[in-house]
């Protein structure tokens, strides 16, 4: 009898932890998040995106001293799900560390138009021209 009412327990327990695991959606597989930046001529463009946004805390719109991209928006995504074009005219890395980003930076030509954002995610962000932007005259007579 209490062989029985042993192998009807250890049933009963089995049973009941098999239903508890239903709920878990795991073997979990971890997303990676990286950023992508896209290039606005005006700033119906941008808006147009943080509308879409919805109030979604990793877009970020930022203007920029881009002649004729006068806005960028900066955008966490998914790894895998979003592929900026090669034509892009800026390009954003994401750094662990303000000190990483801060040396990078310093060493960047002041034509490439570049900008450090701290996102809401904790990364610091290096946004930049792809190419230098062509100096401007007065730019030039100054040097």
């Amino acid at each position: 009898m209490t062989r029985k009412l042993g192998c009807i327990l250890i049933l009963l327990f089995a049973a009941t932890s098999a239903i508890g695991d239903d709920d878990n959606v795991c073997p979990c597989i971890p997303l990676s998040h990286s950023w992508v930046v896209t290039a606005c001529e005006t700033w119906n463009c941008a808006q147009a995106a943080m509308v879409l946004a919805n109030g979604d805390p990793f877009v970020m719109s930022l203007p920029t001293n881009d002649k004729k991209y006068g806005w960028i928006i900066a955008r966490r995504v998914v790894t895998g799900t979003a592929v900026t074009s090669p034509e892009s005219p800026y390009i954003i890395e994401s750094n662990a560390s303000f000190a990483a980003a801060a040396a990078q930076f310093s060493a960047l030509d002041p034509n490439m138009l570049p900008m450090i954002v701290t996102a809401s995610d904790g990364a610091t962000l290096l946004i930049r021209l792809r190419e230098a932007a062509p100096m401007s005259r007065r730019r030039a007579a100054a040097h």
